[in-house]
């Protein structure tokens, strides 16, 4: 939606260029403006390929009728007449809420647990069927809805749990094979509340506890090897291995920069890496993210975190008058629990900036993130838009703006600040009034497979010199290593002149050691196919920059 703006007017979103196109982000539906037909975006395309499907039947396309509904609203609210109501004596005043705290609520409310009766069991079977329940407690019987035992709150297959028919119950519809289908189901006692048989007697914080994993559980292994280079100084940070309770393990890296000589080059990056993890933390929680929870949550979830960081920069930056400093952040987090059925393992990757996740999935490097740079098409013309200038200066592409914009003297007007990325945390220089840099993340979710034998995350000195391909390659030669591996690439990313900083964190995936061997077989036959070498020729490895 980037290249849309919001007509307050209309309530669509328009297409910049040349208005030919609305689309109304909430529906999904697309208007173009000229012949007056209606367009959806099919659910396999994608935003670099995106594929329209015409909408012929309006009066019978569910969509369409919503839209409509939305139509007439806006127009009833639009000639409406309101009245202000004072709050009655010894009442509380009435509390007005922001658009955006309405959605969350409505999210909330949209996965809160429904009430409902078990009206059919087949303990042998090991499904029947569950009727909702309206607020005055009558039954829906056109409505009843599916149910497997295996869904059901504390079943498993050494100890399942079969359902009372008549039994009150809560539960979330969710979709199997294509149907939906009772999930999370809780049979209730007469207090109203889970019968211990769900949770062994214990509390429902008790059994989250019992349900957190950790990277060990998970068969993770993992190293960070992290050089200074030719910099007098250390300015990348990482968080390994931080563990989310029941939701998985975090890992993060941040590569800390500044624009003049400041006095630490890494402030942003050191808070970022103690704060960033607290963030999701705090996201996840608010949004009541779950294992098998939805990705477009998921992608809210890092945003916010995201955001709530930079926004704390942003205040201690203008406090300490540190506004040349800032950061490239990149999260990943290892989300899902094997300990919850139908809850497997995803990769959840944000970043703003120059920092790079690139997993290797069959021997072959597949990108989860794609560099911020003032180059990139889109970021460009994001930021000509917002006023600022994309220049060349010696030999590296930066996004330039005014050191002095108020400035009488017309040099000093012309002496710029300038930033190779074009998406960062802090940088208040790039923030104020208008920002060219955001801290809004690009957020990527891709499951994880038996082909997927280990991810790494890496600041943009090792990205410099060596391709994606060529660290996936060093990686493979010690798969069994993680701390070899990331010395490798640091090291070779040296040898190869490197000025920047280096920092590569690689994670392992131990659950699939046992493929690892036939995957690495079928790459190096496709390579003596090519004629090509399966890994780079081995760098030095008694080289160590610390000596």
């Amino acid at each position: 939606m980037a290249d849309y703006a919001l007509d307050e007017e209309t309530g669509w979103h328009v297409y910049k260029r040349n208005a030919k196109w609305h689309v109304q982000a909430d529906l999904g539906i697309y208007l173009h403006v000229k012949s007056g037909t209606y367009y959806r975006k099919t659910p396999d395309s994608s935003d670099s390929k995106p594929v329209f499907r015409k909408i012929v039947d309006e009066e019978s396309d569910t969509m369409m009728k919503r839209l409509r509904e939305w139509e007439k609203m806006r127009k009833a609210v639009k000639s409406a007449d309101f009245v202000k109501w004072e709050a009655a004596q010894g009442q509380p005043p009435v509390e007005w809420k922001k658009p955006e705290d309405l959605k969350v609520e409505e999210k909330e409310k949209e996965d809160a647990p429904l009430m409902g009766r078990v009206t059919k069991f087949d303990p042998e079977k090991g499904f029947g069927f569950i009727t909702p329940l309206d607020a005055s407690g009558k039954e829906d019987k056109a409505k009843a809805t599916f149910v497997h035992r295996k869904h059901v709150v504390g079943s498993s297959s050494q100890n399942p749990i079969n359902l009372k028919e008549g039994a009150r119950v809560t539960y979330v519809v969710g979709d199997q094979e294509g149907r939906a289908c009772c999930m999370e189901v809780y049979m209730l006692g007469s207090d109203g509340k889970p019968l211990p048989i769900h949770t062994d007697g214990k509390t429902m914080d008790d059994r989250r506890k019992s349900l957190y994993v950790s990277a060990e559980s998970l068969k993770l292994r993992c190293h960070v090897e992290s050089w200074p280079g030719l910099k007098k100084s250390l300015t990348d940070r990482h968080v390994d291995a931080e563990p989310m309770g029941e939701l998985g393990v975090l890992y993060s890296v941040l590569d800390g920069h500044f624009q003049s000589n400041s006095a630490n080059g890494a402030a942003v990056a050191e808070y970022a890496s103690k704060m960033l993890p607290k963030h999701v933390m705090e996201s996840f929680r608010k949004l009541k993210v779950q294992p098998a929870s939805r990705d477009e949550k998921l992608r809210m979830a890092l945003r916010d975190a995201f955001l709530a960081t930079d926004k704390e920069v942003l205040e201690q930056a203008e406090r300490k008058k540190t506004e040349n400093i800032g950061s490239s952040g990149l999260v990943l987090c290892v989300h899902g629990n094997p300990k919850v059925p139908n809850t497997p393992l995803r990769l959840v990757v944000a970043h703003v900036g120059s920092c790079r996740a690139v997993l290797c999935r069959g021997g072959d490097a597949v990108a989860l993130s794609e560099d911020h740079r003032p180059t990139r098409t889109d970021e460009k013309k994001r930021i000509e838009r917002g006023g600022g200038l994309v220049l060349q200066v010696k030999g590296q592409w930066r996004m330039c703006v005014s050191a002095n914009p108020h400035s009488l003297n017309k040099a000093q007007r012309r002496e710029f600040q300038g930033l190779d990325v074009s998406r960062s945390l802090g940088d208040t220089y790039f923030k104020t009034p208008v920002q060219l840099s955001v801290a809004e993340p690009e957020c990527v979710i891709m499951p994880v497979n038996e082909k997927d034998l280990f991810i790494v995350l890496a600041t943009d000195g090792v990205w410099e010199k060596l391709s994606n391909q060529e660290v996936i390659d060093l990686a493979c030669g010690h798969l069994d290593d993680p701390e070899e591996a990331a010395k490798k690439i640091v090291r070779t990313a040296h040898q190869k002149g490197s000025e920047d900083n280096l920092t590569a964190m690689v994670i392992q995936f131990g659950m699939n050691d046992k493929h690892a061997a036939a995957v690495l077989s079928k790459k190096k036959g496709r390579s003596d196919v090519d004629g090509a070498p399966a890994v780079p020729a081995k760098a030095a490895d008694d080289f160590d920059m610390f000596g």
